[in-house]
């Protein structure tokens, strides 16, 4: 077991690390397409869906706001700097300090939130009617464990990124995942009268299982855990002083759900299971390309940015930028043409709210996803402050286009808006990026992404000829074995015309994806090696 284990958590370089990431994401995303296929056939786009559904916002809201994203942040250029300066220990004595106060904090939290859970979800969505009401108080006050066990695989995780450590920090989600479907599958057996509450308990089991997998994660590090609370040690001041703009940045995030949820909770009923679902599809691409490189170039762009050599940052910008423009600017393609395929292959069903939701969301998997790296160059250069005064320009926005468009377009007014919002927020992050460090290349990168647009405006014109001529979508054209041959074909040879264009259009980054992806065994070999 110690040697597996030690095999697992080993140094990875960035190349290994990005694949790595890459590929528990893609693994926690099809588990999460499962959970959600599980889901749809045994609940369908139902008031226990939605109870379901809105009962994430309260415990999702409390961990955003303490720890969530934001402690990785800004907790790993601050312990890398104890590590690279020869003070060790002190680095060990901020990360227990970290670990026991936010650890008790977010307890605390938890129970007033049990406690006044029936005010809280009053707010939350005041246009249900009393039965999904009474269910959603009584699933938020089963999940409301879910936020203390995250702060501690959070902070576990951390550490494992600071020493490039990723194998066991990225499959935390798959664990988390496979705790839900056990409760779709398994727990809710035990709830005759309402299975719902099976799938919450597993919701649950899924948290303690990915805080379990955190603690094999840190074997190996010589974790020097103490039973410390200095607040106000310097190091633990200034991971939190950092924090502070970060975590409101992401509660903003969680304000727009809330926000689309008190909006869907007065549209149709199943209107919030739609926009869950839709939503769900779109972080697919979001997770395995946008979220996987930007987490595993983050070490990487610390240290660019401590370089006296400031042409490092640029080039470190520019490169991953290319990158992750290549992967999701096709994505956001494809999940617009094919979006009534994806959604009848994944949930059994055709459903036109999802898939129009699906469709208008796609705009927000590329600029989300852009922004998750410009927002690590900020959070390199210790800066949250910024990403967070342009999340908080951006929330206004989303709440005003959410409800002119919902109120004329339903739940897929929700997806126009998010998408308007979050492509706002990217280009405002990117100007104010030009002042702070001069010019890092935004010519060059606005130059690759014409031409990716216009290699998936090619591809996507070829897509919607194959479905409307080749593989119409038809009425009765349910389930995953009817609909997904057809889908694979349609979809592969769109992937062809998109490489065979950026080929010709001279986008650099085509040839080294293309020997990647001939020669996968190379990549194999270097993360095993």
């Amino acid at each position: 077991m110690k040697d597996i284990l030690s095999k697992i958590n080993k140094s990875r370089a960035l190349s290994a690390a990005a694949f790595l990431i890459s590929l528990s994401y893609l693994l926690s995303r099809i588990l999460g397409l499962v959970r959600d296929r599980l889901l749809a056939s045994n609940f369908g786009v139902s008031a226990p869906t939605d109870a379901y559904t809105a009962a994430f916002r309260i415990p999702d809201l409390l961990f955003t706001l303490l720890i969530s994203g934001a402690f990785a942040v800004s907790f790993i250029p601050v312990f890398i700097g104890y590590i690279e300066s020869g003070k060790e220990n002190e680095g060990w004595k901020v990360a227990s300090s970290l670990l026991n106060i936010f650890s008790i904090l977010t307890l605390g939290l938890c129970l007033v939130a049990f406690i006044f859970a029936p005010q809280l979800v009053r707010l939350l969505a005041p246009g249900f009617d009393s039965e999904r009401f009474i269910l959603t108080v009584n699933l938020t006050r089963i999940m409301l464990i879910t936020p203390f066990l995250f702060s501690i695989s959070s902070v576990l995780g951390a550490i494992q990124q600071a020493f490039n450590r990723f194998t066991l920090f990225a499959l935390a989600s798959v664990f988390y995942n496979v705790g839900i479907i056990l409760g779709i599958v398994v727990f809710s057996k035990f709830f005759p009268s309402q299975p719902i509450y099976g799938v919450a308990y597993g919701v649950a089991f899924g948290a303690a299982l990915q805080v379990l997998l955190q603690f094999f994660g840190i074997i190996g590090l010589h974790f020097k855990y103490s039973l410390s609370f200095k607040l106000f040690d310097s190091g633990v001041l200034r991971v939190i002083k950092l924090m502070i703009p970060r975590s409101i940045d992401l509660a903003i995030d969680q304000i727009n759900w809330i926000i689309q949820t008190a909006i869907s909770s007065k549209l149709a009923v199943g209107s919030l299971t739609s926009y869950y679902y839709a939503n769900n599809l779109k972080n697919v691409p979001l997770g395995i390309f946008g979220m996987a490189i930007s987490t595993a170039v983050f070490p990487s762009l610390i240290k660019a940015s401590k370089s006296k050599d400031k042409s490092r940052l640029s080039s470190a910008i520019v490169h991953d930028m290319q990158l992750i423009m290549f992967f999701v600017i096709p994505s956001a393609a494809i999940a617009f043409v094919l979006r009534g395929y994806i959604v009848r292959i994944l949930f059994g069903f055709g459903d036109q709210a999802t898939a129009d939701t699906l469709g208008w969301l796609s705009g927000s998997i590329i600029a989300t996803s852009m922004f998750f790296m410009i927002a690590r160059v900020y959070y390199s250069l210790e800066d949250t402050l910024t990403p967070l005064l342009t999340s908080l320009s951006s929330i206004v926005i989303n709440i005003i286009f959410s409800i002119i468009l919902s109120s004329r377009y339903g739940v897929s007014g929700l997806g126009m808006a998010l998408s308007i919002s979050t492509f706002y927020e990217l280009i405002l992050l990117m100007v104010l990026l030009k002042f702070k460090i001069g010019n890092y290349g935004y010519g060059t990168i606005a130059k690759s992404g014409a031409k990716l647009v216009a290699a998936s405006a090619v591809m996507s014109a070829w897509l919607y000829f194959m479905v409307l001529k080749v593989f119409p979508l038809l009425k009765n054209d349910v389930g995953f074995v009817t609909m997904t041959p057809k889908f694979l074909v349609i979809s592969i040879s769109g992937i062809v015309v998109f490489f065979v264009t950026a080929k010709i259009l001279r986008v650099y980054q085509t040839d080294q994806i293309l020997k990647k992806i001939t020669h996968p065994l190379k990549i194999v070999r270097g993360v095993f090696k």
